[in-house]
């Protein structure tokens, strides 16, 4: 059977072949649109660069080559020449020129398989001596505007040292080389510090820095240049260094940024670039640290002590899975600070993952998350979940919120994402770019008002992001991957990330809570710690009340080292707060044993102690409302305590002596001889019951009271009796003698 296929008129004819040639343009358009993504890697090339280390930074560019997506796009490579933001400079010539050629070969394409690089040289600190020449055999030098560590720009120059030899002829062409990509007479600058450069114009408005030589050379070829007078700011003789800002003004600099993660944002590189070099690195030691619990002071100096534990033990690579809700940002901050300038012992930059397990809800640890080079996320997992923060105000919440969003502008992240999740109420849209339509991005509701307000609108709307109302905003899996905060979600447990980083399982060290952190953690509990100052303040009570020195005195003793022990952890004033309570004792001990009455010296004393207490539980002064807040519910505790512990010692005191088997507890008198307690034994001062004496010491209601020649411990009925007071015996019990004021 055959099918006859209907007749079209012409002119339907014609508009089937227009629909069919439209189809194939529009899918020809959209193959065009897609455009491949940029591919690179940042190099930290090491201080005293040697042989070795420019065979190394081989070797990992071609591994990475090797391993890189072949799809195509352009390639770029940064040499970071700071590392750790520390100053570097070399000495070895031949060592910096072998690393200068390699550059110039990636820049033509000359290494196979590694396809021809934008090599760009990354300064963030002082690059002297002959390191500047690899510097400046990059295409492009970009410079750090401070530092952070000495606060100040980055400089370059002082090639020779003052006691160096002027440049051989070889030495002198490599830097003539070099210098063809930049101004030639800045370049020399560096190296000659009596050179004289002038700023020059051209006809056309050209500025240069040339020597006295090149402009001779310019008027001898008929090159009308006009020469500005006096010598430009930076460049005046005797000096042979270049800051960022002098670097950007004369051309020589193309660009100043702050950290590697601001310039990974600026080339529009994806952020696994930061870490390519540890993943192709062939000596990867990777290391898993698990952080659980609230966050404090405590348990950073505890990461601190075991990141640092790892690095002694040659880890390159370190993966910290934060199973932390909760907890203090101050110290997640400082911390986040230290990760992100995070070297090993050859002050190479160490590799972080930030692993956060499925459905955690990360706080105070988004500090440290963000601090990492890169964030893994589990399946429901989310970033700053700060609502279980008490004061939610604006004033209260506004230290928080700069601290994180600078860290997140520093690391490359959107900072409005996280802007706010401390910022209640906040509203972020999604905006598509008119004129560019692969260009998304955030704006807050006053940007995109303005911007719709605006003669020629340059965004259109295309989503919204807001948190539940009354809730702060937190950032789910699917928006921080949307927004490339984190390399991956749904990974939800460890074994599934290893693979993503090309680890193997059986080589990763795992690194746990340490059990003294645990142990701590435990006795800074809340209930436990009531119950620490509830038994201290009991045994000293009845180690005061009662004579001789026993149990309780050694009970107080222990619960009191074991309270200050448990936050020598977390408090920044653990040996004031130890020589407090030290001192308050002394008072205490004073106006008991020396000082008749109750004054001065034993109100100090409690004081003292009560606030020594306080204030080892400080991990920082108060600030803020909240801070004084919680040191009122901490003193608030204290004295509740304080108050439990006097009624208890005063009721056990009154019946622990007629407990049988209890009562040995309290020591007898010295002197006192060890008796049958099977059979009752007469007592050897019945004699003594009704007689009159003088009270020696403060009875309080212990002391020593004279019988004749005779001195002997006694217990007063009711509080004290001052020294000198007339005394009756009206009970003997064993060697108990019972006196009272006559």
């Amino acid at each position: 059977m055959v099918l006859a296929c209907p007749r079209l008129h012409p002119s339907w004819r014609l508009l089937v072949v227009g629909l069919v040639l439209a189809c194939l343009a529009v899918l020809a358009g959209n193959a065009d649109a897609q455009v491949p993504e940029k591919q690179g890697i940042f190099i930290t090339v090491a201080n005293h660069i040697t042989d070795r280390d420019v065979s190394a930074i081989k070797n990992k560019l071609i591994k990475f080559a090797e391993r890189r997506d072949k799809a195509g796009g352009s390639f770029t490579i940064v040499f970071d020449f700071n590392p750790g933001g520390r100053p570097s400079a070399t000495t070895n010539f031949g060592s910096c020129r072998d690393l200068a050629k390699l550059i110039r070969n990636l820049r033509l394409g000359r290494i196979s398989p590694v396809p021809a690089a934008h090599t760009i040289a990354f300064v963030s600190n002082d690059v002297t001596r002959h390191t500047v020449l690899p510097v400046l055999a990059c295409g492009e030098l970009v410079m750090s505007s401070n530092t952070g560590e000495n606060d100040r720009p980055a400089r370059i120059g002082m090639v020779l040292g003052p006691d160096d030899e002027a440049l051989d002829a070889s030495e002198r062409q490599e830097y003539e080389q070099v210098a063809q990509g930049f101004t030639r007479g800045l370049v020399f600058r560096m190296i000659d510090k009596s050179l004289v450069v002038k700023k020059t114009r051209s006809k056309d408005g050209v500025i240069r820095y040339l020597s006295q030589e090149e402009i001779q050379n310019e008027n001898d070829a008929g090159r009308e240049i006009s020469v500005d007078p006096g010598i430009p700011p930076g460049l005046e003789v005797g000096t042979t260094m270049l800051d960022a800002d002098r670097a950007l003004e004369y051309g020589l600099c193309k660009a100043n940024y702050g950290s590697r993660s601001a310039l990974q944002v600026a080339l529009k590189l994806p952020r696994r670039s930061l870490t390519a070099e540890g993943l192709v690195d062939t000596t990867l030691v990777p290391w898993r640290i698990e952080v659980r619990g609230e966050l404090d002071q405590g348990k950073i100096d505890s990461l601190r002590r075991r990141i640092k534990k790892a690095i002694g033990k040659n880890a390159n690579f370190i993966i910290l899975q934060l199973e932390c809700e909760g907890g203090a940002t101050v110290d997640a901050g400082s911390m986040a600070t230290e990760l992100t300038r995070l070297t090993d012992e050859q002050h190479l930059p160490v590799t972080t993952i930030a692993y956060i397990p499925s459905r955690r809800q990360l706080g105070a640890a988004t500090f440290l998350a963000l601090g990492c080079n890169e964030i893994v996320m589990g399946s429901e997992a989310a970033l700053g979940d700060f609502n279980y923060l008490s004061d939610k105000s604006l004033a209260a919440l506004k230290p928080k919120r700069d601290m994180l969003v600078k860290l997140a502008r520093d690391q490359g992240y959107p900072p409005l994402l996280f802007d706010a999740m401390l910022t209640p109420g906040m509203v972020l849209y999604r905006v598509q770019a008119k004129a560019d339509p692969g260009d998304y991005r955030l704006l807050t509701e006053e940007e995109l008002r303005k911007d719709a307000a605006s003669a020629n609108p340059r965004f259109s709307q295309v989503g919204r992001i807001e948190a539940p109302p009354g809730e702060l905003f937190k950032l789910s899996g699917p928006i921080a991957r949307e927004w490339h905060v984190a390399s991956a979600i749904d990974v939800n447990s460890p074994e599934a990330l290893y693979p993503l980083y090309n680890l193997d399982a059986s080589k990763v060290h795992v690194m746990r809570d340490d059990w003294l952190d645990m142990v701590a953690e435990f006795f800074r509990e809340p209930i436990v710690v009531v119950i620490l100052i509830m038994l201290g303040i009991i045994g000293l009570i009845l180690e005061i009340k009662l004579p001789g020195v026993g149990l309780p005195g050694i009970i107080a003793a222990i619960c009191f080292v074991l309270f200050f022990w448990a936050y020598s952890f977390v408090g920044q004033f653990t040996l004031l707060a130890v020589l407090l309570f030290v001192l308050g004792l002394i008072l205490i001990g004073i106006e008991v044993f020396v000082l008749p009455g109750f004054g001065v010296t034993g109100i100090s004393g409690i004081v003292l102690v009560i606030g020594s207490l306080a204030l080892v539980t400080l991990e920082k002064m108060p600030e803020t409302s909240q801070d004084w807040a919680n040191l009122t519910g901490t003193l608030a505790m204290l004295g509740m305590s304080l108050g439990a512990a006097i009624i208890s010692a005063f009721v056990i005191a009154m019946y622990l002596p007629s407990i049988p088997y209890a009562n040995r507890l309290v020591l007898t008198p010295p002197g006192e001889g060890e008796h049958d307690l099977t059979t009752p034994q007469p007592s050897p001062y019945a004699s003594l019951l009704g007689a009159i004496g003088i009270a020696e010491t403060t009875l309080r209601p212990a002391g020593k009271a004279r019988f004749g020649d005779d001195f002997l411990d006694v217990i007063a009925e009711g509080d004290y009796i001052n020294p000198g007071g007339r005394v009756q015996v009206i009970e003997i019990e064993g060697t108990r003698i019972v006196v009272k004021e006559i």
